[in-house]
This record gives C-alpha cells, sequence and structure tokens, in this order.
C-alpha cells in the first residue's frame, strides 16, 4: 500500500510545473503590485538594484504611503553595501554615515537629493515628502544623471547592460542569454520582466534593457563625511542583474484584442466575456476532476487492502 501511494505522491510531484530558484519576475515582487502595473518596469529597475529594498513575494509595497526615512535608510544601507542583516540594521548603519538625519518621520525630496544625488538636482518643492508611488517616478526621472562621473546605478555598484536579440540561451545550473555573439550569464538573484521565466522561450526575442552587476563595487558618494571609495564584490565577473525582453508576440496580441474591442458591439463584447468565463470554469474543472480521481485511486486501494 505504501509503494502505491508513494507512486501516486512522485507522480503528482512531476507533474508541477517548474520554475528556476531565486529568479523573480513581475509577478512575484510586491503583493500588492500587480504585473499590469504601468509602472512595473520602473519597479522592477529599482527593485533589482536595491533602492526599493529585496523583500520577499509576500511583502507588500503600500505605493500610496508616504515613504518614512527609516524605510529609505534601510533601502540606502542596502544599495551602498553597509553592513546589516535586517532592514533595521541597514537604516541604522545609513543613520550612522549620516545618508539620513534621523530614522523618524517621513523623508523629503531635499534629504534623497543629499543622499543619494549630492545636491544636483534642482528641487521645485525640496521640503515636501513624497509617497512611495511619487519617489519610484522620482528616482527612475533622475537615473541617468551624471554626478562627477558618475550615475547613480552606477553608484550602487551596477550599469547598464546588452540589449539586443537574444540569439541563444545557457541553461542547467545558471542561466545565460547570448547577443552579439558574446554570452551574459544571469545572477544568482536576477530580476526578469519577460512573458515567461523559462529562458528557451527567450531565443529570438529582443532584450530592451539590462543592468550588469559590475567588478567595482558599491561607490560610496556621500560628500558630506568623504568617504568615496570601492568595496569589492564576491564576484569579479559581471553578470545581469536585470532583464527587460520584449514579446512582439505579445505585443501583436495586445493589439489585436484592442482593435477588436473597438469593432465589437455591445452583444459581441457580452459574448467574448462569457467565453472567457467558460474557459476559466473549464480549466477550473480539469483540476477539480483530476483531484478526485488521484482521491478515488486512493480510497481504492485502502478499500483492496482491507478486504484482503
Amino acid at each position: 500500500m505504501r509503494k502505491y501511494l508513494l507512486l501516486i505522491l512522485m507522480s503528482t510531484l512531476l507533474m508541477a510545473p517548474v520554475a528556476y530558484a531565486h529568479t523573480m519576475d513581475k509577478s512575484t515582487l510586491f503583493s500588492d503590485v500587480p504585473e499590469t502595473a504601468t509602472n512595473i518596469q520602473e519597479i522592477m529597475v529599482l527593485h533589482s538594484i536595491g533602492l526599493l529594498g529585496y523583500n520577499g513575494k509576500d511583502m507588500a509595497l503600500n505605493p500610496t504611503e508616504n515613504l518614512s526615512r527609516k524605510d529609505f535608510a534601510g533601502w540606502v544601507g542596502g544599495f551602498f553595501g553597509l553592513e546589516g542583516a535586517t532592514v533595521d540594521e541597514l537604516a541604522q548603519a545609513a543613520k550612522n554615515e549620516d545618508y539620513v538625519s534621523s530614522l523618524e518621520g517621513d523623508i523629503t525630496y531635499k534629504e534623497i537629493n543629499t543622499a543619494l544625488f549630492h545636491h544636483k538636482l534642482n528641487l521645485e518643492k525640496p521640503d515636501a515628502t513624497l509617497t512611495k508611488e511619487e519617489y519610484i517616478s522620482f528616482l527612475t526621472e533622475n537615473l541617468d544623471v551624471d554626478m562627477g562621473g558618475h550615475t547613480l546605478i552606477q553608484m550602487g555598484g551596477f550599469s547598464e547592460g546588452p540589449t539586443g536579440t537574444i540569439e541563444d540561451v545557457v541553461t542547467g545550473d545558471e542561466t545565460g542569454v547570448v547577443i552579439g555573439g558574446k554570452t551574459y550569464m544571469l545572477s544568482g538573484h536576477p530580476r526578469i520582466f519577460a512573458d515567461s521565466t523559462e529562458a528557451k522561450s527567450w531565443v529570438g526575442q529582443t532584450l530592451e534593457k539590462s543592468i550588469l552587476t559590475t567588478d567595482g563595487g558599491h561607490h560610496h558618494g556621500n560628500h558630506d563625511h568623504g568617504d568615496d571609495h570601492q568595496e569589492e564584490q564576491a564576484s569579479n565577473t559581471p553578470t545581469l542583474q536585470y532583464i527587460q525582453i520584449h514579446s512582439g508576440t505579445q505585443a501583436t496580441s495586445d493589439d489585436t484584442k484592442e482593435i477588436k474591442s473597438a469593432k465589437a458591439t455591445p452583444r459581441e463584447e457580452q459574448q467574448s466575456a462569457t467565453a472567457t468565463d467558460d474557459a476559466t470554469s473549464s480549466s477550473s474543472t480539469v483540476w477539480i476532476v483530476a483531484i478526485i480521481a488521484l482521491l478515488a485511486v486512493i480510497l481504492g486501494f485502502v478499500f483492496m487492502k482491507r478486504k484482503k
């Protein structure tokens, strides 16, 4: 009996979908940020370099809430590679390094300008606080600002990566993409914006944007305490921390849906919605039937065992 149950369990596990470990895609960043969010790409870029923290999929971003000094300090501590195993420790380390003056209250544009941009930005309302959503927009607009020979991304130990058609992929224990005849391996914890995290499906698609880790490490640029220096990273080989893949098929599909929707009559739209609901219901029914069948098999074996 135990052998039969073990075989059934193994079969069920083999049918489970395969997922890459340590990979985060547009659906697994924050519990309250849908993959259809208009700023999902900006969120993924900042998340990949550490300026939105390294929270797991069960953590909420709460984008409409004001950004606190403590949260900002924790993210800055991680971004600059300060010592600390928790967000609280990183926040305290950032305060000790004068990236923030306090861990109380909400952060202002002026304080962000001081901590990350060396006072280089001209601000309309320097003393205004901002929501996390506004913070995301603010940093995205200024990621490429030149601050004496380096940008914000470079300060965190990153650089703009390759773009172009993905000619081939490397799979196995590690994943990589081939662009222009050169192979670029993904980091241990990459952020992937794509229709699928299945690497083989990327072949022939366009890598629109990518971010590489660099061998230079974190560049501390807070001029107030004059500690400009570089920290050596664990690996000297640049790897892809973020990849943004454009799918022509997906774009065509979306355009087609928009055209059909524009031409559809109210009756046709209702029929389309009904068909979608039916398809979803049908998919759910298949799983329910499969589970019932599995339970029936188990109960059958139990009954036969007792009968003997």
